[in-house]
């Protein structure tokens, strides 16, 4: 199976999706250390924002995630990176994006730009890829298909980041002067958590 055309999605690699995750961990941290070394709840809540928005800001601006993909026989063809062959693929996914999981070979992660692209996307790579695998000798291992919602490690993120919410809705309140958009913050960020830990698989 050959795509006729390509799709525009962004292809992005653990080091961007990680990014995110990681801004909350340095943000979090900044606040409650400067809040409770040194009393400077304006400052704190400045450092926060800061660190926030710094990791994913320096990943996805310093290395660009749009592209074109195209996919063929045996991969996916990319217009701007190397290209993802199927004999790589340990493991993949299909949760909010393309997960490709790669012997060898940092994790890519290809989400379409819109729904139907999106539709695309996942039924022409599921297509070649089966078919692909159909065409291997039985001998060989397949790869694997993961889930991260409804799975131990989908949970655990939410368990973390309820645990992130809770503390940040503590800690706004229990400043001199209480602020009620970090509690907001903080509670969307714990509900989001939950429903993440009461995930199930698609």
């Amino acid at each position: 199976m050959r795509s006729s055309s390509t799709i525009p999605v962004k292809a992005f690699t653990r080091w961007h999706q990680w990014s995110t995750p990681l801004g909350i961990v340095l943000a979090s941290t900044a606040f409650i250390g400067i809040v409770f070394g040194l009393n400077q709840p304006l400052l704190a809540i400045g450092v926060a924002i800061v660190a926030l928005v710094g990791p994913p800001l320096i990943a996805f601006q310093g290395f660009p995630t749009r592209d074109d993909v195209r996919i063929e026989p045996d991969g996916l063809v990319f217009a701007r990176r190397e290209a993802v062959r199927f004999a790589e693929i340990v493991q993949w996914g299909t949760d909010d994006y393309l997960k490709l999981v790669r012997r060898g070979a940092p994790t890519v992660l290809v989400s379409a730009l819109d729904g139907p692209g999106r539709d695309r996307l996942l039924g022409e790579f599921q297509a070649a890829f089966g078919a692909w695998q159909a065409r291997r000798p039985v001998v060989e291992r397949a790869a694997v298909r993961t889930h991260f919602y409804g799975g131990a490690r989908g949970r655990l993120v939410g368990l973390l980041i309820l645990a992130l919410g809770i503390t940040c809705v503590v800690m706004a309140l229990r400043l001199r002067e209480p602020s009620v958009a970090l509690a907001f913050t903080g509670g969307l960020g714990g509900l989001f958590g939950l429903v993440m830990m009461l995930g199930r698989r698609g």
